[in-house]
């Protein structure tokens, strides 16, 4: 008789953590769950997807920059599939600064800020252009993609840093507003 009351109790946890686990997974959004009205958007939504992607084109930019120098021959086939993950990179985040941009609403400061870091992805994009031209040759030159890619990361560097500048700014106005005084009257 144990054994049925063990298989039972065993059969009710299973039953009862796969209707757990569809109560999770059936629509319950993070935002609610970070204090966020859900719709909104917030400092982090858009914002936090340029930075990732400035990241990754500065990833694969420095790769390509290490590849051109460390190669002994360059395969054009490598070269080119690089130098399209790059441009993909540098695109999604002119995309989604686009976003941040309507997010930002009319407040000057974050405006002109997203305008500086938008002025470095579009000069990154510029580079990458004559990047990827060299990378879909058949003899790809070493010294032309290291040049191209040190540009490239100057640029991107340049929108990293101001990028974060921004979040920074956003996140203590964020704060500063949002949250109770900690000064004391004497």
């Amino acid at each position: 008789m144990s054994f049925k009351r063990n298989e039972l109790h065993r059969l009710v946890v299973a039953v009862a953590a796969v209707l757990a686990f569809q109560a999770l997974a059936s629509g319950v959004s993070a935002a609610p769950s970070l204090g966020i009205p859900k719709g909104k958007p917030y400092y982090g939504s858009s914002n936090q997807r340029t930075s990732r992607s400035i990241r990754h084109a500065r990833d694969y930019s420095r790769d390509i920059y290490r590849y051109s120098r460390d190669a002994d021959q360059i395969a054009p086939a490598t070269a080119k599939e690089e130098s399209e993950e790059l441009g993909r990179n540098i695109t999604k985040a002119q995309k989604e600064l686009a976003t941040a941009k309507t997010e930002a609403g009319n407040d000057a400061a974050t405006l002109a800020a997203l305008k500086s870091i938008e002025q470095h992805l579009a000069t990154a994009a510029a580079q990458h252009a004559m990047l990827h031209e060299e990378c879909c040759k058949d003899a790809v030159d070493g010294g032309v993609c290291m040049k191209h890619c040190n540009q490239i990361l100057l640029e991107l560097d340049k929108a990293q840093a101001e990028h974060n500048a921004l979040m920074r700014a956003m996140e203590m106005g964020t704060h500063s507003t949002g949250g109770s005084s900690t000064t004391h009257d004497q």
